[in-house]
């Protein structure tokens, strides 16, 4: 399939122009300097000036780069006080912290009141009820209320503060949001009076939002009947908001000191036991992609999921990506024919989701390609369409595999690759979920062309 240049006049809108936004971090995790996009964010969620980041997820990437001492890049996507925000940022560490420099930066409004906090017309007035809204590891992003509130509970004590160490279940200990259910009587800490529990994921898919509501007759009231101990459908569901983080950082630490003991950082080292420490840090890491993955699969069989609609460039991600991965292609001697740096081509899903597509595919061909092979990224285009094709020189599938390859937890009888068999069947979720289709050509010793199809409005 041959490369594709679209003409200038495509309507494609790409991100603004101007220098990308940068931001100093000391070691402890403060703002030291921001530009103005940023130092906003920042304040919005309720950081003062050399406060320690009130950003979680733009924390947590600048500490993971401080503790493996390495360069780290992502997107990030983060909910202010009144919009959901997305931005890539690429953190380079040193002794004393980490610069930051934030670049794609998109804003969007939070949802209305009335579609966003779905109790509107179930409650009463704001005054007996508080809002809180909590991002996916249980800290607290906003608190709103009417009624005055202990000053603990003001922004500079409460954000980014585990919401257990304000609310208790009554009769029990702290509240944990994937063990509690609605109508759970609370304690507010403060507070003498009882209260009911209403919850709900937040819109954007970025945590919870909470409401509050004073107990009309607390003596009349009993607790409600607690769900059962071992719940397989609650379990189900708890990865990504509970599970998955917990597990993040100790095998982050194990990776990371067996990458210290393989480099032989801190003195001379055997070299059969520099090999069985790079074998760890390899076995950790596969078990991060494999808690990605489990995830991932959490939040695309969630009930109400979708992908944002935005302008993306499918020939700058396909670069990307590639760049992403040139490390491991090189590994191989397997050399990857991207798009030129001239080329574009516009369609309509979400940057950080078509990137995460783009790099399984590509990741896979390089893990089956032959060494010293070529893999081709390649454009392509329709009236209404655009699409990115991967394409390599493995070892092909036959008729009856492509029909399973997309299934959960397929691997076609592979072992011993670390995979978890749900990269491409996420992957195609993701591409249905952004109103578009990933697809497979392929045929026994010929290899496999991926392609994965947008809309471009």
């Amino acid at each position: 399939m041959k490369a594709h240049r679209p003409k200038a006049e495509t309507g494609f809108a790409p991100p603004p122009a101007g220098a990308p936004d940068t931001a100093r971090i000391d070691r402890d995790g403060r703002l030291v300097t921001a530009d103005a996009r940023l130092a906003r964010l920042h304040a919005g969620l309720g950081g003062s000036d050399g406060d320690v980041l009130a950003v979680p997820a733009l924390l947590d990437l600048v500490r993971n780069a401080l503790r493996l001492g390495m360069r780290l890049s992502r997107p990030i996507t983060a909910i202010g006080a009144s919009e959901i925000v997305e931005f890539w940022c690429d953190c380079a560490p040193d002794g004393a912290g980490a610069d930051l420099v934030l670049s794609q930066w998109r804003e969007r409004p939070l949802p209305e009141a009335d579609h966003g906090w779905p109790f509107q017309s179930a409650v009463p007035p704001l005054g007996n009820s508080i809002r809180i809204r909590v991002d996916p590891l249980g800290r607290i992003l906003n608190v709103e209320c009417e009624q005055p509130l202990p000053a603990f509970w003001q922004p500079e004590h409460s954000t980014l503060k585990s919401v257990g160490s304000f609310l208790t279940i009554e009769g029990g200990g702290p509240l944990v949001l994937a063990d509690c259910h609605d109508g759970a009587l609370l304690r507010l800490a403060g507070d003498e009076r009882l209260w009911t529990l209403h919850r709900t994921r937040d819109p954007s898919g970025a945590g919870w939002n909470l409401l509050v509501t004073e107990a009309a007759d607390a003596e009349a009231m009993t607790a409600p009947e607690p769900p059962p101990l071992f719940d397989s459908q609650r379990l189900a569901h708890m990865f990504g908001s509970q599970i998955g983080p917990a597990l993040r950082q100790p095998i982050g630490r194990i990776i990371a000191n067996a990458e210290t003991i393989g480099g032989r950082l801190e003195g001379p080292l055997r070299a059969d036991y520099a090999n069985y420490a790079g074998d760890i840090a390899s076995a950790g890491r596969h078990l991060l992609a494999l808690i990605d993955d489990l995830a991932d699969l959490e939040a695309i069989e969630a009930s109400g999921f979708s992908a944002a609609r935005e302008p993306v460039d499918l020939a700058d991600l396909a670069r990307r990506a590639a760049g992403l991965l040139a490390l491991k292609a090189a590994d191989r001697a397997i050399r990857v024919d991207r798009p030129a740096e001239d080329e574009a081509l516009p369609a309509v899903g979400e940057f950080r989701r078509v990137l995460q597509v783009l790099l399984n595919l590509l990741g896979n061909a390089i893990n089956y390609a032959p060494d010293g092979s070529m893999i081709w990224l390649r454009l392509d285009e329709g009236p209404d369409w655009a699409s990115v094709t991967v394409a390599d020189q493995g070892p092909g599938l036959t008729s009856e595999q492509q029909q399973r390859l997309f299934n959960k937890w397929e691997r076609l009888g592979r072992s011993g690759d670390g995979g978890s068999g749900l990269g491409l069947y996420i992957s195609r979720r993701l591409a249905l979920a952004m109103q578009g289709d990933l697809t497979v050509e392929s045929a026994p010793g010929q290899g496999a062309r991926f392609t994965l199809t947008l809309p471009k409005e």
